[in-house]
Order: structure tokens, then C-alpha cells, then sequence
């Protein structure tokens, strides 16, 4: 490519990305918003925190009147084969784009299982001829897949198989329990969304529109970026690449030393944003602010690395100000909500803000949670996560409460349940990444469990 070179300071690319990533404009209303910022991960509590974030009186019914009256967003495995939230308008172009891997996400397993392709299509034709209008629960499900003359699989492996049957467009998630909760009701995607046709024509257009919105939102991003988060093959990517070339820039940023690309129609705002809004946020796990780059030099500082991700690049619960992370936090309730945080050395002179802001956010969750009583810790770092075992990002600053206690809830994470988007396979090998053992290229996230 013989493109203008476009220089930013890592400075500039924090402050656009605090404004443009982190923050939505009043004007926008919630599916405008999620629409031009594709990569909120979708189970819950996550969704709801990542948007309460950006829009603070948000409430939990707004979310579900979109996903559930309205229809205009939808839950649907999608990038790195995880769940994301969306506006529904933009579901078929996804499911396009990424119907490849999507098709053969945890195949090998079902197929351990007895359960293959062949199988796959039967199961599909006996829900569709079953044509449900109720969303149905995970056994009735199980009831239309396997009558009663049939055994059922293992309890994993019928969470699989109806993940499966996610991923292939044949179900939706709708209803669930709770603002916490994962246990979904399922409908039938062609009932659900009846003007929608999912399918797998036109693939390439599909990932060239997938990768361009992915540079939109994200940029600059390098090439590495764009296949660990799309999840898509090296070729892939270079093959839209190629196509989009006449609407992309070569970026470099301070301190970078990957060529990164730019939407050419981004850099003026980049240049021009302004800093119109650089408040204290604080954003929950798998938020995209933390999942979204391969590196993470523009959104921490090294020495604070390992107190945000742990060793294969899962984040925790961040603090962010000016687009960097400057501190971790999490939280716990039963009966009390407990909210705990931690900043980082270098940002001491934001202490004050950071606990003002801290316990307002602490009673706006008790609020959420029904709690009755709010208590909030300021705690030391324990050790650093990759010395920890897996799962210890959603415990940033240690299970054991700050205080002796025989409420056995206050040691379950309310995001504990919650891990379709969480990375079993490091990110790439380099200074700023998680060690690699392996390959030097990116994996593609697999889950730890399969929510239903």
C-alpha cells in the first residue's frame, strides 16, 4: 500500500477512544449506539454494566424491552464464536460473515459425543416442523430433541448442543431470570425475527462490511488486531484488506511499533475530537475497552499489567480515566452489597474522585441488586493474576471479603457464571500480550463453560 503515513501520539488515541468507545452521545438512542460500536459481549450482567457505564441512567428494563419487545437487539454467538449483544438489524450480516466458524465451533466436540452434521440437521428440521411461537425452556428443548423413547446426553453436553444450535441460527435466546442470570428461554429464530434470512451466501462482502465497522470502531488497529477479534483466518482478513484498501490509512502511534490501519474517514476525528468528556468509569470484565486489541500498551501501563489481565488476556473489572486503566475493582452481594477497588500508584491524585465516584457506583449496583446495605473497600493488590488460578480476573483484589463473614454468597462473584466470552488460548506472544507457549499467531476464544 502506498498510502499517507498518519501519526498520532498515544495520548491523542486514548482521548478519542475514551470519548468515541467509552461514552455515548445523548443523541443516540441505545441501538444507534450499540450499532456503531459492535463488540458488547452479551450474557448477563455484563451487557447491562457495559452500557450502564456509557449511559448511567440506564435502566435494566431498558435493555429488555429492546431485546424482548421491541427486537431490535438481539444475544447471538457471533465474533470468536462468543456471545455478543447487537442490534438485531445487523444480526444476518454477522451470521454471514462468520458462518464458516461458526459452523464448526465445537464441533470436534459434539462429534466426541455421537453427535454430528447429519445429526445436527435432524435435530433442525424436528424443532422447525415442532414450529413453536412460545420460547421454550432448555428441557422443553431437550423434550422436542430427544422424545421420550430417547436418552438424553450429559448434562454438558445438552448446553452444547443447544449453544450449538445458537451459533447455527436455529435458536435464539429470549427471556432469562434474573439481571445475573443465564438460564434463557429459547424461541425459534424464524418466528422470533420472520423477516430475517440467515445465510451463508456473499460471505466475503459480509466480512469486508464486518472488518470495515471493526476498524471503525476500534481504529487504528493493526492486522493482528482484526483476526483475534474477528476470530476470521489471516487470508480472510488480507483479502478484505485488499478490497477496502482505497478507504484505509497506514496509522502509526507513539510508542508502536505494528503498522496499524485507519479508516481514512476517522482521522479527522481523531485529530479534532476534543476532550469533551474525560470522566471516571468503571467498566465490568469482557468489557470491548479491554477485549477489544490483541496489545495493551494504549489502554494500561506495563507495570500494571498483571493486576489487569491475567495470563491468556482475560481483563477484570477496570477503572478507566482518559482512556487508561488506572485501577481494578469488583464486587459481591447478598443481602449487602460489598464493592471493592483498588488504584494504581502512578494515579494516587485521582484518589479522592475515584472513591466519590466508587461509592456512587456502589449504591447504584445495590440499588440494582435489591441489596439494603452498601459497604465499600479500598484493598491492597494480592498477587498477580497469572500466579493465581484460572478465573482470578473476576476476583481482581482476592475472594476472601475485607471482613470475617459466614455468608457463604459474599464468596460467589456475580459474574462467576458468566463465561462464554472468556479466553482459554493466550493472545499473541510479545511484551505487551500474554505469554504464548505456542503459536505466534492469534487463537480464537473458546469458553470455560457454555451458558445455555
Amino acid at each position: 500500500m502506498n498510502q499517507r503515513i498518519e501519526k498520532f501520539t498515544l495520548k491523542a488515541i486514548q482521548s478519542y477512544h475514551h470519548t468515541s468507545l467509552i461514552h455515548f452521545d445523548d443523541q443516540e438512542t441505545l441501538v444507534e449506539a450499540l450499532a456503531s460500536r459492535i463488540g458488547f459481549a452479551g450474557a448477563n450482567p455484563v451487557a447491562f454494566l457495559s452500557i450502564l457505564a456509557r449511559r448511567p441512567e440506564m435502566r435494566l428494563n431498558d435493555l429488555d424491552e429492546a431485546i424482548l419487545t421491541d427486537r431490535t437487539l438481539v444475544r447471538a454467538n457471533s465474533f470468536r464464536n462468543s456471545l455478543f449483544l447487537m442490534a438485531s438489524v445487523d444480526y444476518p450480516l454477522y451470521f454471514r460473515a462468520l458462518s464458516h466458524p461458526l459452523k464448526m465451533s465445537n464441533q470436534s466436540k459434539l462429534n466426541a459425543a455421537g453427535i454430528d452434521e447429519d445429526d445436527l440437521l435432524r435435530m433442525h428440521h424436528r424443532l422447525e416442523d415442532t414450529n413453536f411461537h412460545i420460547p421454550q425452556s432448555h428441557e422443553q428443548v431437550m423434550e422436542i430433541l430427544y422424545p421420550k423413547n430417547h436418552a438424553l446426553p450429559v448434562a454438558d453436553v445438552q448446553k452444547l448442543l443447544v449453544r450449538k444450535l445458537c451459533e447455527l441460527g436455529v435458536l435464539v435466546r429470549t427471556y432469562h431470570k434474573g439481571w445475573k442470570g443465564n438460564d434463557f428461554l429459547y424461541a425459534l429464530t424464524k418466528n422470533w425475527f420472520p423477516d430475517f434470512k440467515l445465510t451463508s451466501e456473499n460471505q466475503e462482502t459480509a466480512r469486508c462490511q464486518l472488518i470495515r465497522r471493526y476498524i471503525s470502531t476500534y481504529g487504528p488497529v493493526s492486522k493482528e488486531d482484526i483476526i483475534w477479534w474477528t476470530g476470521l483466518s489471516e487470508s480472510q482478513v488480507h483479502r478484505s484488506l485488499s478490497t477496502l484498501r482505497r478507504e484505509l490509512s497506514i496509522a502509526q502511534i507513539e510508542g508502536h511499533k505494528d503498522e496499524m490501519l485507519v479508516l481514512k474517514e476517522r482521522v479527522q476525528n481523531i485529530r479534532q475530537h476534543g476532550n469533551s468528556d474525560h470522566s471516571i468509569v468503571f467498566l465490568p470484565p469482557f468489557d470491548p475497552f479491554t477485549t477489544a486489541w490483541v496489545t495493551r500498551k494504549r489502554t494500561a501501563k506495563k507495570s500494571d499489567y498483571p493486576f489487569i489481565y491475567d495470563a491468556v488476556g482475560n481483563a477484570a473489572g477496570t477503572i478507566v480515566h482518559e482512556g487508561k486503566i488506572i485501577g481494578v475493582w469488583q464486587f459481591r452481594d447478598s443481602k449487602d452489597h460489598i464493592f471493592e477497588y483498588h488504584l494504581f500508584e502512578s494515579y494516587q491524585d485521582l484518589k479522592g474522585d475515584v472513591h466519590f465516584l466508587a461509592d456512587q457506583y456502589a449504591h447504584t449496583l445495590a440499588r440494582i441488586s435489591g441489596s439494603t446495605a452498601t459497604y465499600v473497600y479500598e484493598r491492597k493488590l494480592p498477587e498477580p493474576l497469572h500466579k493465581r488460578p484460572p478465573g482470578s480476573f473476576l476476583w481482581p483484589l482476592g475472594k476472601e471479603p475485607p471482613f470475617k463473614t459466614a455468608d457463604q454468597n459474599l464468596l460467589k462473584s456475580p459474574l462467576e457464571r458468566r463465561t462464554s466470552n472468556t479466553f482459554r488460548r493466550p493472545y499473541l506472544k510479545d511484551e505487551h500480550v500474554a505469554a504464548s507457549a505456542s503459536s505466534s499467531a492469534p487463537a480464537a476464544a473458546t469458553c470455560l463453560q457454555h451458558p445455555q
